[in-house]
């Protein structure tokens, strides 16, 4: 005999806004499954997994799957590097497969049925809820937390992403003469125009990856051949490599309609400028959670309207965005690389937590510039 089973909430995709997403509607006492198409937690992830601070603070993650990384160092196309630190902040660089099982198994212990090897295809609204076709569930909300090419978004006729950039990024053990601490930063708009490159010292491994805009190749093996004249990589060997799409268009809309919502990377919700997006789909997945559970169990608000109310517009990043894509000349950037002005962007860019157009960021920028000013 056909069995529907039903529950409260369904989150498609099991990335850092869905398990978030999960674990917190679960701790409020919702049923709550998470699907998701891959075969196993940690397969194959489609990210570079460098965090902020930010997350550090508010999530308790085990040491043993990370390392600190306490500044940047920032390439010009011509491999002159300044260093860029701020006292009291750090990155993490993480082994994203153990910390994606970590997350899974968070989500897990909160009370939430986990299930892997379950691809989303449609789903059907009814009078008792979405009908999640060929998985035999039935649930009174439905976010979905699936990727930049959200399927949920497609099937529930939501806002969907437009803009990308490309990325790749290749994994070796055995690099050689890299400074650990440091998140080594290239600027190339030949190698990587709209974005950058980056090499990694991660966790036993060394990420090496760049991205660009949409429509240029994503030509990995000319970045590899150009940072090994500073790092050295005679013994080292490549043992995985990955890529993917980056939104960067910004928010999408709609994000919800008829008791769906999307979020994380489905929903836009990553930075124009820099293309994070763990920090804002971890905070954004949490929200998600607990507005879906006031919804359900206490006639809350469309849970949407709280996502909407806590993440950014990304407005004046998104402005920046266009113009990080404008075709510049090399030589530009190696001419502006010590300036006071460039260096005081740039650290506000990889340090500050703050919106970039608060009173607080450019009273910092200002101080930036002067305290340099002074010392020449």
């Amino acid at each position: 005999m056909f069995v529907m089973s039903q529950i409260d909430l369904a989150v498609i995709g099991a990335g850092f806004a869905g398990l978030a997403c999960a674990q917190a509607a679960s701790l409020r006492g919702l049923r709550v499954v998470v699907l998701d198409r891959r075969p196993c937690a940690g397969h194959m992830p489609h990210t570079t997994g460098l965090l902020v601070k930010e997350v550090a603070d508010a999530w308790d993650i085990p040491r043993g799957i990370t390392r600190k990384i306490h500044g940047v160092r920032l390439y010009s196309p011509a491999l002159r590097s300044i260093d860029l630190v701020r006292g009291g902040y750090y990155f993490l660089a993480t082994d994203t497969a153990r910390m994606m099982r970590w997350w899974s198994g968070q989500a897990s212990l909160a009370g939430a049925d986990v299930r892997y090897g379950n691809a989303f295809t449609a789903a059907t609204v009814g009078a008792s809820g979405l009908e999640i076709h060929g998985l035999k569930v039935r649930a009174r909300y439905l976010v979905g937390a699936d990727g930049a090419r959200s399927r949920v978004a497609q099937a529930m006729g939501l806002g969907v992403n437009r803009r990308f950039l490309v990325g790749v990024e290749a994994e070796f053990k055995g690099v050689k003469r890299i400074d650990e601490d440091m998140l080594h930063v290239f600027i190339d708009p030949q190698l990587a125009p709209g974005y950058i490159g980056w090499v990694v010292p991660g966790v036993r491994i060394t990420q090496v990856g760049l991205a660009c805009r949409t429509g240029h190749g994503v030509g990995l093996e000319k970045f590899l051949a150009k940072v090994a004249r500073v790092f050295d990589f005679s013994e080292a060997q490549e043992m995985d490599r990955r890529g993917g799409l980056i939104p960067v268009g910004g928010p999408v809309s709609p994000m919800s309609r008829s008791g769906a919502m999307v979020i994380g990377d489905a929903a836009g919700l990553v930075s124009p400028l820099t293309a994070g997006g763990i920090h804002t789909a971890l905070q954004c997945g949490r929200t998600a959670g607990l507005a879906v559970s006031d919804h359900l169990l206490d006639a809350g608000h469309d849970p949407a309207r709280a996502v909407r109310a806590s993440v950014p517009s990304f407005f004046f990043k998104r402005m920046l965005r266009a113009a990080w894509e404008m075709p510049l000349p090399a030589g530009l950037f190696d001419a502006a690389l010590g300036s006071p002005v460039l260096r005081a962007a740039a650290q506000t860019i990889f340090f500050h937590n703050r919106g970039l157009l608060s009173f607080n960021t450019w009273r910092d920028v200002a101080g930036a510039v002067w305290d340099r000013l002074a010392e020449t």
